[in-house]
């Protein structure tokens, strides 16, 4: 293991995370307000549930945006002026190619 190999497990846990959160809180919460309204004939806390759904997309959303580079710490696709988002392919700062290992 090279020494950015631990910054890039870290930058796939948050990219991984996004996925979950995106479609199994959705998934989640829209089965919770079915539940309800059949059961007890109100979709509140199917509400309630997409509410915290939209509260920890957000929390991943961020952090997936803040990713900091494995080399220099900077958030890895972003300045002050511009963000490449996830079509960044190298670090905007020093160049580090994302999941490069050696530093090239």
């Amino acid at each position: 293991m090279g020494p950015y190999a631990e910054g890039w497990i870290e930058y796939r846990r948050y990219r991984r995370d996004l996925l979950v959160v995106w479609l199994g809180g959705f998934l989640v919460a829209a089965a919770i307000a079915t539940l309800s309204h059949w059961l007890f004939h109100t979709l509140l806390p199917g509400e309630i549930a997409a509410v915290g759904w939209a509260l920890l997309f957000l929390v991943a959303g961020i952090r997936y945006q803040t990713f900091r580079c494995p080399r220099c710490g900077e958030i890895f696709s972003a300045t002050w002026w511009y963000q490449l988002s996830i079509l960044a392919r190298k670090c905007v700062h020093c160049g580090l190619a994302k999941f490069s290992d050696d530093g090239n």
